[in-house]
Formats: structure tokens, C-alpha cells, sequence
């Protein structure tokens, strides 16, 4: 964007007038190549409240002299005239100018407002399905550290049961060595042992399943944590959009409230302008309709 500054402005303005056109805001910004509207249109009207104003003096002058000056007068009373009408004209299409670029920036904030508020129920939404996440890898793990418990236990006694009948087997073997006599007692404790080694098999097989069950319950809760971690990253992500849009939304408010600044200050130089094409046409009607005083004799 072209630096708006005076002698920048005042040069286009006295080119563009050079040429026959007229010296408003659009002009003058697209002849330095862009810039805000709000500062061409008050350093435009520095420019113009700096241009010398004819005025007529009341003089004393020979009669050939004041029909002379009289036509003059005409002359100057309509080149004023126009020169009012044209400020007219250009501070209506200045202030037009000027309230198309709020109307702009209005326009951009809504969007951005828009923008805020459906990244904050984005954020609030997934919020609630990273505590429910949370909450079932909660209930999960602690459903999964119950069940390891319980089968790392029945596990630990049925190892401690197939401990006790091998010792018991191992003490009848030696009786049986040392007393032949007891073959009733090594039948018997045959019998235990054969059942004891079924039953061994059966608690074998059951531990298998309990591992099986506990491998399963770790799994769950793995998948719980990563479900967890997934939820926890995307809660981070749209918490980092949320700032970006905040951020954007902040910086578009201040663009908002410095063009509403710039658009009083364009307004205050409107009425400024209007004010000084109202003056310069009561001075053009007064100036149409002023008649030469009787020149008198100079002494």
C-alpha cells in the first residue's frame, strides 16, 4: 500500500486538476496508488483549504476601469460558482467513499464473529467428548485392574494347591520305599494324585483363559489411554484454533474501531467541505449579483 502523505496528495490533486478532472478521494488514491480513504480525504481537504480564494474588493476606480472589473467580477463570480459546486461534488463522493469502507469493515467483522462463535461451540463439543473419553478409559482401567487382581490371585492359589499335592505324592513315595506293607495308603494317595492332576489340568486350563481374559483387559485399557491421548490432542487443536480466531476476531474490532474513528474525522472534514462550498456559493450567488459602485473622482 502507497504511503499517504501530503506532498503525495497535493502533487496528484494538482495533476488531476491539471488535466480537467476533479480531485476527489477516488482520484487522488488511485493516482498515488492506493492508500486509506480516511487520510487522502483529510489531507485532500488541507489541500484545498490552502488554495488561494478570489475575492473582489470594494474600490473607487474610473467608470471604464469598474465596467472593466465588473466583467471580470462575472467571470470570477461563475469560475467560484463552479469551483463550489465541484467541492460539492467531491465531498458527496468522498463521504461515499468513506462509508463504502465501513460498510467493508462491518462486513468483515461479522464474518469473523461468525468465524469465533463456531469455533467456540466446536471447542465446547469436543470438550465434552474428551471428559466422556476420559471417563470411560477411566472406568475401563479400573474394570481391567480388578479383573488382573482376581486372576492373578486365583492363579497364585491354585499353583500353591498343585505345590501342596506334589509334596504330599513325594512323602507317600518315601513311606512307600521305606514300608512295603503300605500299598492301601499308595493307592490311595495315587488316586489323590490322579485327581489332583486332573484337577491341575482343569486350574491350567482355567489360568490360560484368566491370562487370556487379562491380556484382553490390557489391551482395553491401552486403547483407553490412547483414545485418552487422541482426545487430549484434539482438544489442544482447537483450543489453538480458538485463540487464532479470538486473535483475529480482536484484530478485526480494532480495525473496526479505528475505521469508525477514520469516518468521523472523514465526516468532521465532509462538513468542513460542505460547509466551505456552501460559503464559496453564497459568495459565487453574491458575487453574480453584486453591482459595480459609481467609480468617483480621484483626487
Amino acid at each position: 500500500m502507497a504511503i499517504v502523505t501530503f506532498e503525495s496528495v497535493a502533487t496528484a490533486a494538482e495533476a488531476l486538476q491539471a488535466a480537467g478532472q476533479r480531485a476527489s478521494v477516488r482520484a487522488v488514491t488511485a493516482a498515488i496508488g492506493g492508500g486509506s480513504p480516511n487520510a487522502v480525504l483529510k489531507l485532500l481537504a488541507e489541500w484545498k483549504a490552502g488554495r488561494p480564494v478570489v475575492r473582489i474588493a470594494d474600490t473607487e476606480l474610473d467608470h471604464r476601469i469598474t465596467d472593466a472589473i465588473k466583467v471580470q467580477m462575472q467571470r470570477v463570480a461563475e469560475q467560484a460558482a463552479a469551483t463550489a459546486e465541484e467541492r460539492a461534488a467531491a465531498a458527496a463522493d468522498d463521504l461515499q467513499a468513506i462509508s463504502e469502507a465501513q460498510a467493508a469493515a462491518e462486513q468483515q467483522i461479522t464474518v469473523l464473529t461468525t468465524e469465533r462463535d463456531a469455533a467456540q461451540t466446536k471447542a465446547a463439543s469436543i470438550d465434552e467428548q474428551l471428559k466422556a473419553a476420559q471417563a470411560d478409559a477411566h472406568r475401563a482401567a479400573e474394570q481391567a485392574t480388578a479383573s488382573a487382581t482376581a486372576l492373578r490371585q486365583e492363579l497364585m492359589t491354585e499353583r500353591q494347591r498343585q505345590e501342596t499335592t506334589a509334596a504330599a505324592l513325594a512323602r507317600a513315595e518315601v513311606r512307600l520305599e521305606a514300608v512295603p506293607g503300605l500299598q492301601a495308603e499308595i493307592e490311595r494317595l495315587r488316586i489323590a494324585l490322579e485327581t489332583d492332576q486332573q484337577a491341575r489340568q482343569q486350574a491350567e486350563q482355567q489360568a490360560a483363559v484368566l491370562t487370556a481374559k487379562l491380556e484382553a483387559a490390557d489391551r482395553r485399557a491401552t486403547e483407553a489411554d490412547a483414545r485418552t491421548t487422541k482426545a487430549e490432542a484434539r482438544t489442544d487443536a482447537v483450543a489453538r484454533e480458538l485463540l487464532n480466531a479470538n486473535a483475529i476476531v480482536q484484530a478485526g474490532q480494532a480495525r473496526l474501531e479505528s475505521a469508525a474513528r477514520e469516518l468521523e474525522e472523514a465526516k468532521k472534514a465532509v462538513a468542513t467541505a460542505q460547509a466551505a462550498a456552501k460559503k464559496s456559493s453564497e459568495e459565487a450567488a453574491e458575487l453574480r449579483g453584486a453591482k459595480p459602485k459609481a467609480a468617483k473622482a480621484q483626487v
